[in-house]
C-alpha cells in the first residue's frame, strides 16, 4: 500500500511524495473539513483507485480523478490549509468492493461476491458485481447502491427500481411480515414492506407475531384482536372498544371516531364510549362535531342535535330542547320519561294529547311514575292544597273543586277565588264554604208586635243580590217554621223581616228559609232556621191627673186606664187585670173609675195602680194617680158643634143638637141642662134641640150658636155652633137603625147585616143605596157588605159599634147608628169537614193534588190552615199530611182504602168536625190529566173557528194529550159547540159577544180521572181577509242565510200568496236562529248540529189586527268548521306558541269587527278594530281603559268579550267568557 500526502493551500493540493508534485483543485475547498490524513486505495490508476476523500460544505465529493493534475504548478506544503492523505494500494479478488484482505479479516468470502458487509466495501465493485442482484431482489446491486438500499437485504430496496428477474423466492418471502407475500402485496399494490399496509383478505402465509402484536391503526388494539373480532386492524374507528389491549396512538386520541365533538382521548379519559355518538359528556366537545352526528337526535326529544346546539339545549337531555324546533318523531328515552314531573311520561302524553312540558297538562289516571318533588310541591288547580298532598287525599289535583280543605297549606290562586265551585253564586275567594252551599241558622229577637229585621245570608254561603260579587242570583223562600206573623224575605239584601201576631207575644218562634242560586239548572239550594224571641206584650200604664171637688163619689170622666195601652193600642178591661191598694183619700175602683172617700179635705194627692196582662200575669206595670181636691170644682160640660143638612121647610129629620153633647162625660139629657140659643133668619133651635129650617130659606150653608148650662149649677156653661146646609130637594128620609147580635168570639156572625132594617124614605136600604162607613174597635169590625165581624180574641162581653149610612145620590144626607153585641162561649162558627175521593197509584207517595181541607168550610167560607187544626190516625196504607195532602204507602196493593181526619177551629177547638178520605189504588191511577181553558175569536157568520182545538194546552201527566188519551164530552150552547175531534164551531148568526162553553176530558184507561176547562169565544163582526201563516221546515249545512228560504213563501192572505207589502212580519231571533226582515231565515254562527224552531207572525198590513204566526223547523247538520265564526276561548300568553294570542276562528270571513274584553269588574282591558290574527290581536296584555299599562300582561283569570263582526250574511254580536292562563 501506498502513502500519499496532500496538502492543502487555498484551493490547491500538493501531493507530499520523493518528488513533489502540485495538484491544482480550483473553487472547491473553500470550506473543507476533513481529517488532516486520508489512506486511499490505489489500483494501477488514480482514475479507478482513488475516488474519493472526503466532504465539502456543499456536500460536493472530491473526485481526484477530475481534479489530479501534478504537473501544473507546486504549491507549499507547509501553507496553514495543507493537509495529507494516505493512499494505500488494495486488491478486491472477488469484485464485490471488499479488498481480499477486508473480506479475509471479515470472515466472508473473499471469491463470493454475494457475501461481504456492505459497509466495508473499500474499493471499486466491478461491473460485473454492479450487474448482479445478490439479494434476489430482481434489483441490481448498482442499481441498489445508487438508492441506498442493502444490496444483500433482499426486502431492503425500491420495487419501482426493480430492473431484474424478480426470483419466485422473493416473491414467496414476506418482507414487512404482515402475512401477506411480497407477490401479493404487488398486486395489490399495497406496499412489501409497510406491515400495515396490506388487504388482511390476501393474508396468504404465516403471520408472524410481531405484527399480531401491532397495532397498525393505533386504536389500542391489537392487529391479532382486530382480526378475531372482525372489525378493521386499518381503521382506528373499528374497534371493539372492551378488547383494546394496549396504548392507543396520539394520532387516534386526537380522532372524534363516533363524531360527537369529543375527541377519543376526552372520551377515554370521561369514561364515555368514543364510538357511541350519543355517549359523550356535553361540556366537554372539544372538536367539530360531524354532519351526520348533527342529523342525529341523541335524546329522542325529537331535535336534532345540530338544531339542539344552534338553540344551545342540551342533545342528550329529553327534557332540554325547543318544542318549535321538533323535525323528528320523538322517540327512545324521551318517550320514557317524564319531562315536566307530572307522574305521565311523555309517550303516554303524547298518545293522551296532552302536554309533556306542562306539569298540569296530564290525565290523572295515566301517572305511571312517581312524579317530581316540584310537581308534588305545587297547585296545579290552584285550590291551595299541593299535588302531593291531593294524591294523599285522593282528590283530583287538576280539579279546583275537589280538594279537603283541612290540606290547604299554600294561597289559592286568583282563578279559584274567581271559581264559585259549589256554584252558590259565591266566589271561592269570599264563600266561607267554597265546597258546599250551605245556610247557617240565624237568631233574632224582637218585642211584641214589633218588626225585626236580620241578615239571615249574613253567615251564609249565599250572597244578596246587591253584592258585586254575586255571579249568580240568589233567591230566598219561607219552607216551613212556627212563626204565624207576616215574613218579609229580601234576596236584594239579605234582609229577613218579621213583625210577631199578638198570640206570639213571650214565644220563641221559627222560621225555616230555602236559599238557591237560580242561575244554575239545577238550581242550588240550602235551607236554615231563623229562631226569633218574641218579647212580652209592652204594656204602659201611664199616670195620670184629675180634678174634683169636696163632694166626693167618682170623679167624673175619669178611668185610669183611658191612657194606658197595650202593644201601643188602648188597654180594653177584657186586657188587664187591674190592682191598686185604697188610701185614706182616693180609692181606684175595678172599672178605673177613681172615687174620693168622703170628707177628703182640698190638697192634692196621689195613688198607684198595677195593670197586669190576662194571658201573661206576669207583665206589668205600674203607674200614679194625681188628683187635686177642691172646693167647689164643676162638673165638665161640653157643648159639641154639629152639622146638618135639610130641605128649605121644616125640622130637619133626626137633628137635635145635645146629641154629641156631654155632662162629665156621659151624653147630657134634657132634664140636666138649660139650652138657649137666639133663631136667625134662616135657623132656629127648638127647647127640645132639634133644628128648624125657616120658611124661605135660600140654598147655602148656614150657622146658629146655642149654650148649655148645667141644671145644677147654672153658671157651668158651654156653648157651641151648629152648621146647616140647606139644599134645595133634599127630601129622602134616611134612618140608621140601632141593631144587636150575638154570637161566638171568632169571625162573621152569621146573618148579621146592619142594613136589614135601615131605610131610606120608609123603604129598606140595599147597598146600592147607601154608602156604609164604620170605625173598627178593637172587638168589633162592620163589613162593607154590612156583616158583622167579631175579632179574633175578643172575650166574652157586651161591645158596641157605630155605623153611619149615607144616601148614595146625595153623601151629605147621612144617618147613624149603634150596634150592640153579646160575645158568649159556645156560639160556635159552623165547621164542615167534608169527604174526599182520589186514585193513586201503587207506586205510592204524595196523591199530587191532593188536599183535605180543599171542600171543608168554615162559617161557609174555605178553611185555610190557620183556621183549623187538622189531626189524622195513619193507616198501613194512607197518610194525611200536616199540609192536608194523602201519601199511599209506596208498595200498597190495588184496592179502595179509607182514612179518617179531623179538622177543629183554631180559635175554638171545641168546634170540630170529621170526614173520610177514599182512595182508589190502581195500577196507572196516579196519571194527571189537566183540561185547560181556551180562549178563541171568531166573527158573526159563524162555523169553525181556524186552528181551534180545546185539547192543544190540556195535558196527562204533562204530556200534550191526544184523542187517543181521552174521552171529550162537551154539552153544545146555543152560540157554541165543541166538536169530537176538539174542534170550535160558532152557530150561524151568533150576535157580537162573549160566549163560554164547557167541556170535559176523562182518560180513556179511567174513566174516572176527568177534568173540566171552559172555552171562551168572543165573537166579533167578520173580517174580511183570511191570513194565514203555514209552518215552514229547512236544512242547513253552513252558517249563515239558508238558500232559497222564505218563510213567506208557504202562507197565504184570502188564500193568495203574500208579499212583503200585504203582511208584516215579525219574530224575536233565538240563539240559533234568525228570521230576517225579507222572510230568509239565517242560521247563527257557531250554532252546532242538531233540530231548531222559531216562530214568526205576518199581520195584515192594512189591519194589524188581523194576524197568524207559524213555527220555523230548521236541521242543522255537517256545518263545516273552517266556515265558522268562533272566538276561542282559551288564552296562554308563556311563550310556547301555543294559545299565545286570542285566536278568532273564521276572521277572513269577517268583513269588519270591534272586540272588547273586559275583566271581572267591567273595566274594559282591551279594544280593538278588524281583529286579524296577525298583527291586530290580544296577547294577554293590556289595551284598554285599566290601570295597567300597555306592556303589562294581565293577571289569570276569568275576562269577557264582547264581539261584533259583519259578514255577508249580516251583522252578529258574540258574547262569552274567556280564561286567561299562564
Amino acid at each position: 500500500m501506498e502513502n500519499i500526502t496532500f496538502v492543502r493551500l487555498g484551493n490547491s493540493l500538493v501531493r507530499h511524495i520523493r518528488v513533489v508534485a502540485l495538484l491544482w483543485v480550483f473553487g472547491l475547498f473553500s470550506s473543507l473539513s476533513v481529517a488532516p490524513s486520508y489512506t486511499l486505495p490505489f489500483n494501477g490508476s488514480w482514475d479507478n483507485q482513488v475516488y474519493q476523500v472526503g466532504e465539502l460544505s456543499n456536500n460536493s465529493l472530491w473526485n481526484l480523478s477530475g481534479l489530479w493534475d501534478p504537473f501544473q504548478k507546486r504549491i507549499d506544503s507547509h501553507h496553514a490549509n495543507s493537509f495529507g492523505i494516505m493512499f494505500t494500494s488494495v486488491t478486491d479478488c472477488d469484485g464485490d468492493g471488499v479488498s481480499c484482505d477486508k473480506e479475509e479479516e471479515d470472515g466472508t468470502d473473499p471469491d463470493d461476491p454475494c457475501d461481504f458487509i456492505l459497509a466495508h466495501q473499500n474499493c471499486a465493485p466491478t461491473t460485473a458485481w454492479k450487474n448482479m442482484d445478490c439479494d434476489g431482489d430482481g434489483v441490481t446491486n448498482q442499481k441498489e447502491k445508487e438508492d441506498g438500499t442493502d444490496p444483500l437485504n433482499p426486502c431492503d430496496l425500491i420495487v419501482e427500481h426493480q430492473n431484474c428477474t424478480v426470483p419466485d423466492s422473493w416473491k414467496k418471502m414476506d418482507c414487512d411480515g404482515d402475512g401477506v407475500t411480497n407477490e401479493k402485496e404487488i398486486e395489490d399494490g399495497t406496499d412489501p414492506f409497510d406491515p400495515c399496509d396490506l388487504i388482511v383478505e390476501h393474508q396468504n402465509c404465516t403471520v408472524p407475531d410481531s405484527w399480531n402484536k401491532m397495532d397498525c391503526d393505533g386504536d389500542g388494539v391489537t392487529n391479532e384482536k382486530e382480526v378475531e373480532d372482525g372489525t378493521d386492524p386499518f381503521d382506528p374507528c373499528d374497534f371493539i372498544l372492551e378488547h383494546q389491549n394496549c396504548t392507543p396512538s396520539d394520532a387516534w386520541k386526537q380522532l372524534d371516531c363516533d363524531g360527537d365533538g369529543v375527541t377519543n382521548g376526552k372520551e377515554k379519559e370521561d369514561g364515555t364510549d368514543p364510538l357511541d355518538s350519543c355517549d359523550f359528556v356535553w361540556e366537554h366537545q372539544n372538536c367539530e362535531p360531524s354532519d351526520s352526528w348533527k342529523q342525529l337526535d341523541c335524546d329522542g326529544d325529537g331535535v336534532t342535535n345540530g338544531d339542539e346546539k344552534e338553540d344551545g339545549t342540551n342533545p342528550l337531555d329529553p327534557c332540554d330542547y325547543n318544542p318549535e324546533h321538533v323535525t323528528l318523531p320523538q322517540s327512545g328515552g324521551y318517550l320514557t320519561v317524564d319531562c315536566d314531573g307530572d307522574g305521565v311520561t311523555n309517550g303516554k302524553e303524547k298518545e293522551d294529547g296532552t302536554d309533556p312540558n306542562d306539569p298540569c297538562d296530564f290525565i290523572l289516571g295515566s301517572q305511571s311514575v312517581s312524579p317530581s318533588s316540584t310537581w308534588n310541591s305545587s297547585d296545579c288547580d290552584g285550590d291551595g292544597v299541593t299535588n302531593e298532598d291531593e294524591k294523599k287525599d285522593g282528590t283530583d289535583p287538576l280539579d279546583p273543586c275537589d280538594y279537603k280543605p283541612e290540606s290547604v297549606t299554600l294561597t289559592p290562586s286568583a282563578e279559584w277565588n274567581a271559581l264559585d265551585c259549589d256554584n252558590d253564586g259565591n266566589p271561592n275567594g269570599t264563600d266561607p264554604n267554597p265546597l258546599k252551599a250551605t245556610a247557617m241558622d240565624d237568631s233574632g229577637s224582637t218585642p211584641a208586635l214589633t218588626e225585626v229585621a236580620i241578615n239571615i245570608l249574613e253567615n251564609d254561603d249565599f250572597l244578596p243580590n246587591n253584592d258585586g260579587n254575586n255571579v249568580g242570583i240568589t233567591s230566598l223562600s219561607q219552607i216551613g217554621g212556627s212563626a204565624l206573623g207576616t215574613v218579609g224575605l229580601d234576596a236584594q239584601t239579605g234582609i229577613l223581616s218579621y213583625t210577631p201576631t199578638l198570640e206570639e207575644s213571650n214565644t220563641t218562634v221559627t222560621i225555616v228559609y230555602q236559599v238557591c242560586n237560580v242561575a244554575v239548572d239545577p238550581n242550588v239550594c240550602a235551607s236554615a232556621t231563623v229562631t226569633i224571641q218574641v218579647g212580652a206584650n209592652t204594656l204602659d200604664a201611664v199616670d195620670d191627673s184629675f180634678s174634683t171637688d169636696t163632694t166626693g163619689e167618682g170623679i167624673v170622666g175619669s178611668n185610669v186606664l183611658d191612657n194606658d195601652t197595650l202593644n201601643g193600642a188602648p188597654v180594653s178591661p177584657g186586657d188587664v187585670i187591674l190592682t191598686s191598694t185604697p188610701t185614706a183619700e182616693l180609692t181606684i175602683n175595678e172599672d178605673g173609675t177613681i172615687t174620693i172617700n168622703p170628707g177628703t179635705a182640698e190638697g192634692t194627692y196621689t195613688i198607684d195602680y198595677t195593670i197586669c196582662e190576662v194571658s201573661n200575669p206576669t207583665n206589668c206595670d205600674t203607674a200614679t194617680v194625681t188628683v187635686e181636691v177642691t172646693q167647689g170644682t164643676s162638673n165638665v160640660i161640653d157643648a159639641v158643634d154639629d152639622t146638618f143638612s135639610g130641605n128649605t121647610s121644616g125640622v130637619i129629620p133626626n137633628s137635635n143638637v145635645l146629641d154629641n153633647d156631654t155632662l162629665n162625660g156621659a151624653p147630657v139629657t134634657s132634664g140636666e141642662v138649660i139650652l138657649t140659643s137666639t133663631p136667625t133668619t134662616e135657623l132656629t133651635i127648638n127647647e127640645d134641640g132639634t133644628i128648624a129650617i125657616n120658611p124661605g130659606t135660600a140654598e147655602g150653608t148656614y150657622t146658629i150658636d146655642y149654650t148649655i148650662c148645667e141644671v145644677s149649677n147654672p153658671t157651668n156653661c158651654d156653648t157651641a155652633t151648629v152648621t146647616v146646609e140647606v139644599t134645595q130637594g133634599t127630601s129622602n128620609v134616611i134612618d140608621a137603625v140601632e141593631d144587636s147580635f150575638s154570637g161566638d168570639a171568632s169571625g162573621v156572625i152569621p146573618n148579621s147585616n146592619v142594613l136589614d132594617n135601615d131605610s131610606l124614605n120608609g123603604a129598606p136600604v140595599t147597598p146600592g143605596d147607601v154608602i156604609l162607613t164604620s170605625t173598627p174597635t178593637t172587638e168589633l169590625t162592620i163589613n162593607e157588605d154590612g156583616t158583622i165581624a167579631i175579632n179574633p180574641g175578643t172575650a166574652e162581653g157586651t161591645y158596641t159599634i157605630d155605623y153611619t149610612i149615607c144616601e148614595a145620590a146625595n153623601p151629605s144626607n147621612c144617618d147613624t147608628a149603634t150596634v150592640t153585641v153579646e160575645v158568649t162561649q159556645g156560639t160556635s162558627n159552623v165547621i164542615d169537614a167534608m169527604d174526599d175521593a182520589y186514585n193513586a197509584d201503587t207506586t205510592g207517595g204524595a196523591i199530587a193534588g191532593s188536599n183535605v181541607l180543599d171542600n171543608d168550610t168554615l162559617n161557609g167560607a174555605s178553611v185555610t190552615l190557620e183556621d183549623v187544626i187538622l189531626t189524622s190516625t195513619p193507616t198501613s196504607e194512607l197518610t194525611i199530611n200536616e199540609d192536608g195532602s194523602v201519601t199511599v204507602t209506596p208498595g200498597t196493593a190495588e184496592g179502595t182504602y179509607t182514612i179518617n181526619y179531623t179538622i177543629c177551629e183554631a180559635a175554638n177547638m171545641e168546634n170540630c168536625d170529621t170526614a173520610t178520605v177514599t182512595v182508589e189504588v190502581a195500577e196507572g191511577m196516579a196519571n194527571i190529566i189537566d183540561a185547560v181553558d181556551d180562549a178563541y175569536s171568531a166573527d158573526t157568520d159563524g162555523g169553525l173557528i181556524t186552528d181551534s182545538n180545546v185539547l192543544d194546552n190540556d195535558t196527562l201527566n204533562g204530556t200534550p194529550v191526544t184523542l187517543a188519551d181521552v174521552i171529550l164530552s162537551s154539552t153544545p150552547t146555543a152560540e157554541l159547540t165543541i166538536n169530537e175531534d176538539g174542534s170550535v164551531t160558532v152557530s150561524p148568526g151568533t150576535a157580537e159577544g162573549t160566549y163560554t162553553i164547557n167541556y170535559t176530558i176523562c182518560e180513556a184507561a179511567n174513566m174516572e180521572n176527568c177534568d173540566t176547562a171552559s172555552v171562551i169565544v168572543e165573537v166579533t163582526e167578520p173580517m174580511v181577509n183570511v191570513i194565514d201563516a203555514v209552518d215552514d221546515s229547512y236544512e242547513a249545512d253552513a252558517e249563515g242565510i239558508i238558500p232559497n228560504s222564505n218563510v213567506l213563501s208557504n202562507d197565504t192572505l184570502n188564500g193568495e200568496s203574500v208579499t212583503l207589502d200585504d203582511v208584516i212580519l215579525t219574530s224575536t231571533p233565538t240563539d240559533e236562529l234568525v228570521i230576517n226582515e225579507d222572510g230568509s231565515v239565517m242560521v247563527i254562527p257557531g250554532t252546532k248540529d242538531g233540530t231548531y224552531t222559531i216562530g214568526y207572525t205576518i199581520c195584515e198590513a192594512s189591519n194589524s189586527e188581523n194576524c197568524d204566526s207559524a213555527i220555523v223547523t230548521v236541521t242543522v247538520d255537517g256545518i263545516d268548521d273552517d266556515s265558522k265564526i268562533e272566538v276561542n276561548q282559551m288564552l296562554t300568553p308563556n311563550g310556547d306558541l301555543k294559545n299565545d294570542f286570542l285566536f278568532i276562528r273564521g276572521v277572513d270571513r269577517i268583513k269588519s269587527s270591534t272586540l272588547k274584553i273586559f275583566n271581572r269588574w267591567g273595566v274594559a282591558v282591551y279594544e280593538g278594530t278588524n281583529y286579524d290574527n296577525i298583527n291586530n290581536v290580544f296577547d294577554g296584555r293590556s289595551r284598554g281603559r285599566s290601570s295597567l299599562s300597555v306592556n303589562d300582561y294581565l293577571p289569570a283569570g276569568v275576562y269577557f268579550y264582547i264581539f261584533n263582526y259583519e259578514t255577508d250574511e249580516g251583522s252578529f254580536t258574540d258574547s262569552e267568557y274567556i280564561y286567561i292562563s299562564r
